[in-house]
Parts: structure tokens; sequence; C-alpha cells
């Protein structure tokens, strides 16, 4: 066993709730064990907690206890010698001797303040590089706040020639053009230039099998597969269910990993064996993965979308999808349910047609026939209190909207995006600061970016947050571009037409009988 794998073994058994992080509760008795005060352990905690989150994910964990730190000092200066403008430059050094490191700042609660680089910016500076630039700075002379930019930092392409001898390659999915595949839908499958392992997409001797799994770890390539994106940028929140699928819970020395799919049909749970190897294009002379790209060194989201490629036959297989199906395969769930939206705003329950189903070929992501049901529809209003019943019972929500079938994925205006899969991640009903209450709902896009423009977006600079500054710090919406929103319930409501359901923790979902006599629904799938 190496001694990366020594170390991860440690952290795990320290991360007694399995998220692939250490609050500082769990990390308490071990550092106590090595003789260090509380004091001491706060401090430290801040040290290497890099992107000022409150918890410790597995590499921040492994960069300090192998004390290869970037530094990183932001510094304000200012500017044409006035008090009143300000900028501010960050100042990069990567100590790593091997390989380079891409550096991510995120910029929340500024006003009248510009961003040169953009935001988030990004950097990437070579092994034993130093780089300075400007990230932030007053656009004019008027009132303005700022608070300094949080920042993560992660390996970029290490560029060492990988030794495959040793390297599990999975003859039942070849590295080839029929594995690929090719759309049977208008949604997008992009054709690599070569296939490449994982762990070498960045540097090898800090990659993992998970980190902290998050729906922000989440993000959607060049293939259309939002449905699935979706599915697993929701049970993201469930981090134990996604560990649960892998055999192996962390990184495997040949790269052979098996992973269980719910196969609906048999009505039980299958293996599913995969290797580390996934489809690439060559980008700006780098090696960059065609399909989903996660957040960092982890390489389940890269994993589990294979293995279901696999399932399916092909990526292409994914192009376009319902993600009712996504939920069956990945929580053993077979009877997920779905509510349409009627002209009136009302909502009406619909069931999962199994039967038909497997009639049609349960391996394809573009069956998954929802019925309706003889519930009568739910009007807006009562509606949030069943959705927000679901969200209290544990169980993972996703929503779409309608649209052209000639135009995918078609821009309404609004920041939002029609056939295509949102993740729903909570409701709230607050009090406003001036009395009233407002009902809110947080969403995310998997492609990590593209969020809502309307009222109760998450930039501070928006009217409601302006005229509600309690409610803001209470709620704290993250202002960067990350795909994650908040939205009015009304609006919502209003704009979305599908919403599909599965449980995950103990409350299930009553299953509805299936009627012969019923409507289908005729739900086009989304990307």
């Amino acid at each position: 066993m190496s001694a990366k794998q020594r170390l991860q073994e440690l952290f795990a058994k320290y991360d007694t709730n399995g998220d692939g992080t250490l609050t500082e509760e769990e990390v308490t008795p071990l550092f106590i064990r090595f003789g260090m005060t509380r004091g001491q352990l706060k401090a430290l905690l801040q040290d290497f907690d890099k992107n000022k989150d409150g918890i410790i994910q597995i590499h921040e964990f492994l960069a300090w206890l192998t004390a290869e730190k970037p530094q990183v000092m932001i510094s304000k200066n200012p500017w044409d010698g006035k008090d009143i403008d300000t900028n501010f430059s960050v100042r990069i050094l990567n100590t790593s001797d091997r390989v380079g490191k891409k550096f991510h700042f995120y910029f929340k609660k500024c006003e009248n303040m510009a961003f040169p680089e953009g935001n988030p910016c990004v950097f990437t500076v070579g092994p034993g590089q130093e780089m300075k630039d400007k990230v932030i700075m007053t656009v004019e002379k008027v009132p303005f706040s700022y608070r300094l930019p949080s920042w993560t930092a992660r390996s970029a392409f290490s560029g060492v020639e990988d030794d495959v001898s040793k390297a599990f390659v999975d003859p039942d999915f070849p590295h080839e053009a029929s594995s690929v595949g090719s759309s049977k839908t208008d949604f997008r499958c992009e054709q690599p230039d070569l296939w490449m392992r994982a762990r070498m997409l960045g540097d090898p001797s800090e990659a993992v099998l998970f980190d902290q799994v998050r729906p922000q770890d989440i993000d959607q390539g060049g293939l259309g597969d939002c449905w699935l994106m979706a599915a697993l940028a929701c049970l993201a929140e469930y981090p134990a269910k996604l560990k649960g699928l892998f055999e192996s819970k962390h990184i495997t020395e040949d790269g052979k990993y098996q992973i269980s799919l719910f196969d609906v049909e048999k009505m039980e749970w299958t293996p599913v064996i995969v290797d580390e190897f996934v489809p690439c294009k060559i980008r700006r002379g780098e090696p960059a993965p065609c399909f989903a790209e996660p957040l960092g060194e982890e390489l389940w989201v890269q994993l589990l979308e294979k293995a279901v490629a696999k399932w399916c036959g092909s990526y292409g297989m994914l192009s376009g999808g319902f993600v009712a199906w996504a939920f069956q395969l990945l929580t053993g769930e077979a009877d997920p349910v779905s509510y349409r939206r009627y002209k009136d705003n009302s909502w009406k329950r619909r069931y999962l047609g199994r039967k038909a189903q497997i009639q049609m070929g349960a391996r394809s992501p573009r069956h998954a026939p929802f019925y309706y049901s003889k519930d009568k529809p739910v009007p807006m209003d009562d509606f949030f209190h069943v959705m927000k019943e679901h969200i209290d019972n544990h169980h993972v929500i996703a929503a779409s909207m309608d649209g052209s079938p000639e135009k995918t994925e078609e821009a309404r205006g609004n920041g939002l995006y029609t056939r295509h899969v949102y993740s729903i991640l909570n409701l709230l009903d607050e009090e406003l600061d001036a009395g009233g209450r407002v009902k809110l709902i947080q969403l995310r896009n998997p492609w990590g970016n593209c969020e809502w423009t309307g009222d109760w977006n998450d930039c501070k600079g928006a009217q409601k947050w302006v005229e509600n500054p309690k409610l803001w710090e209470k709620i704290n919406p993250p202002s960067k571009n990350d795909g994650s929103f908040y939205m009015p319930w009304e609006d919502f409501a209003k704009i979305y037409d599908n919403i599909t359901i599965c449980p995950v923790g103990a409350v299930k979902i009553p299953a509805a009988e299936e009627d012969p006599d019923a409507e289908e629904a005729t739900d086009d799938p989304a990307d």
C-alpha cells in the first residue's frame, strides 16, 4: 500500500459520515491525539481550508500533510495614487516541482467593482513558476464594497508520460469509435482525439476516487446527458448513496472499478466493470475530457458516466434521456413519480409505466413512459407544500421545461433553457425584512453556469436582495456563477413543466397501480 493510500485510509477513519470531508468536530480527535490544543487546531484548520468553506476536503488534507502548498498573496494597491480608487492584485507561486496548478478565484458580495480577468477567474501556473495579475478594481468614484476572493488550487495536466503496461483495459468497452458511438437525437456527442486515464488529466499522485461529494463537483461536458448529470447533482446531497455504488471507495492501482447499477427489468443490482480511460480532446495543446469534467482530482463522476454508457451500449446512447430513468438506475427505486403542469398552473401526478418501459427496451434512457394518475390536480400554492414534504422526506427532485422538438436547449431570455434538466436542491419559506413572506426554490444547472436572471437571482446587486439584506445574510446564496441559483416559487411554478421525484431515504412514495386506460404523457427527452 502506498503512502498516499495509507493517508486516505487515515482520512476515511475520521470521516465518520462518509461524505469525503472532515468537519472541525471530526478532525479534532485526530489532532488531539498528536498533542495539539483546540486553539492550535483552529488556527491549523484555517491554514489548510483553502477555499474557506469550513470543511476539509481530502485533497486539502493530503496537501497539508505532504507540505506542498502553493503560496497565494492578495495585495491592495492605490490606483493612480487616489485613495478612493482601489485595485487588488494576486501573486501566485506554485511550489510544486512536478505539475502545474490551476487556481480558481471567486468573488462574493462585491458592489461597484470590476473584475479584469472575470469572475470567477482562472490562472494556470507551471511547476515552480510565479505570476502576478490584477483581479479586482473599482469602476468609478462611487460607494463600493468588496470581500477578498476565496480560491481553490487543483492540479493541471501533468504532462507525465503514462505507463499503462499494468493498467486494466476493459475488453468489453474498447477505446474506439464503437464505444463513443454517435447521437441518435438532435443533442450532441463530441468525438474524441484520444483515450486517456482520468488520473493523468491532473497530478496522478493527487488523484482520488472521491473528494468532497457535492452538487458543485459535477460539470456536464460535450454530451447531451444533462438528465444524468442533474440526477448525480441531486444524489450528491446524499454522498453515501453514490459511494455505495462503487465496490472500492478509493482509487485502484490498476484502474479497474466495479460499479453497481439497478436493472429494472430483473429488479436487481448488477455489477458493471469499467477501466479508467476516458475520451479526450486536445485543447490548447493539452488533453481534456470530452464529456463529464469534475471539479478537481476526483474520478467518480467520469467513471459513473462511463459505467452508464457501457450499460446503454455507447456514450452516444446517453445523448438525450429522462432523469426518471437515471433515478431508477442509480437508486434502485423502480417507481419514481412525476408531476406535469396544466395550463392553469396546477400540477397533475403521473406514474412510470414499468411494463411499457420494459417492452420498449429498459436499457435506453429515452424509454421512461409516464401515465396520468387518477389523482386530482394540485393547485400551485398547495403544490409548494407537496414539494417541501418531498424534500423533507429526502426525496431527490429534478425539473425541466418543454421546448420545440426542432431546437435543443433553447434559451428563454431569463437565463433558463428548455429541454434541459435542473436539479432542485431546496425550498424555503422566509420572512422578508419589511414583513411578509417569500417562497423561494433553489435549483442547479448541470452545466455549472447559466443561471436565472430574474427576481432573487444570487447577485447581491439584484433588487430583491438589496431590499432584504438580512435575508441575504441568512441565506447567503453563492454569488459566483456555479450553476446554482434561487428563484421565486411563483415564477418557477409557471415556467417549468415537468418535475420528477425519487426517494432516497426511508420514506417511500406510494406506487400507483398501472391503469391500461390511462393517458400517456408525451414528454420529449432532455439533453
